[in-house]
């Protein structure tokens, strides 16, 4: 009995001492942060759809409560206020940490960018209805979720960068502030290979349900991506299907952006959605756009998208917009 304390003992020190190393156990204050987001948009779709709104307000704090463990909280102002990111990290060593709260679901690379570097206006119509964020399920999160999460770095190369990266973890699956309604938990995951720094290519899974206990439905998203990124070009393309209570769903996106200056970037994009690809309906849009930066935390950006649809109206689309961080 003894020595099982003693190795009980051994573990919490263990621990405490890794959380809490000696000459850092000083919290800091909160470093705050945020942005606010306008925005003027027009379709032809609808001629009530148009005109200025104040699209997102965003805060955040974040620190460190030792040299190996930090936290992020933030929140959103659209409609009303929610909190969209809280979240306690444990930075153990680089090949292995613990993150626990409520995040960004990791089974899609697009879905871990955030709109103030988002290189298009909107998010891909697949990455919107198979990630969270209007899916098709019902499930509106802003493509997160609350549960434990383990990342890391594998393999470094002489340049300084990792040939392997991943993303795993267990969810409620029932988005943001939201308890679990069963018993299930979901699985989601992302794996990064980087044969060179600037180019990643990326696999993801996510495995789950939604519902209450007894009336689950099936949720499985599956994605294949890849990214380029330099100095100059980001080209980003990525393929995502989906099991929503047996409709089966898919598109694909693809993006290139090019600083032709510091502070100017034209973007081409294209993705195309099939919610059911049983029914006939499919949703392709072709957007030319521009980000222009003209000061470190201003960001502007301009866009005509083209939407064309299998079933509904086609539609035009003029959308600009400014990000002003603080």
């Amino acid at each position: 009995m003894e020595k099982r304390h003693l190795k009980t003992k051994i573990l919490i020190l263990f621990i405490v001492s890794e959380i809490l190393p000696v000459q850092a156990q000083k919290i800091e204050i909160p470093k705050f942060s945020g942005f606010i987001n306008a925005r003027y948009s027009w379709d032809d779709a609808d001629d009530d759809v148009q005109g200025f709104d104040i699209r997102r307000v965003r805060i955040s704090a974040t620190g460190n409560l030792s040299d190996k463990v930090d936290y992020k909280f933030q929140a959103e102002y659209e409609t009303s206020a929610k909190v969209l990111d809280a979240y306690l990290r444990w930075k153990i060593r680089p090949e292995f940490n613990l993150e626990f709260g409520e995040c960004k679901l990791p089974y899609s690379q697009e879905n871990l960018y955030g709109p103030t570097t988002w290189q298009t206006i909107e998010n891909p119509a697949v990455v919107d209805q198979l990630n969270g964020y209007n899916d098709i399920s019902g499930i509106k999160a802003n493509g997160r979720d609350i549960g434990l999460l383990l990342y890391g770095d594998l393999f470094k190369a002489r340049d300084g960068h990792y040939f392997v990266k991943y993303n795993a973890g267990l969810f409620n699956g029932n988005g943001i502030n939201a308890k679990d309604d069963n018993n299930k938990k979901d699985f989601a995951g992302l794996l990064y290979f980087l044969p060179v720094s600037a180019l990643s290519l990326t696999v993801g899974h996510y495995q789950g349900s939604y519902g209450a206990k007894g009336a689950e439905h099936v949720r499985i998203r599956t994605s294949a991506g890849a990214e380029w990124k330099d100095s100059r070009w980001t080209v980003r393309s990525e393929y995502i299907s989906g099991n929503t209570a047996g409709q089966k769903s898919d598109g694909v996106y693809a993006f290139a952006a090019w600083k032709v200056l510091p502070i100017i970037e034209p973007v081409l994009s294209y993705d195309t959605f099939k919610p059911d690809r049983d029914a006939e309906e499919r949703q392709t849009n072709y957007q030319v756009g521009i980000n222009v930066f003209p000061l470190k935390n201003i960001r502007i950006q301009a866009a005509y998208t083209y939407e064309a649809n299998k079933v509904a109206k086609d539609k035009n689309q003029v959308e600009t917009q400014i990000f002003v961080q603080f």
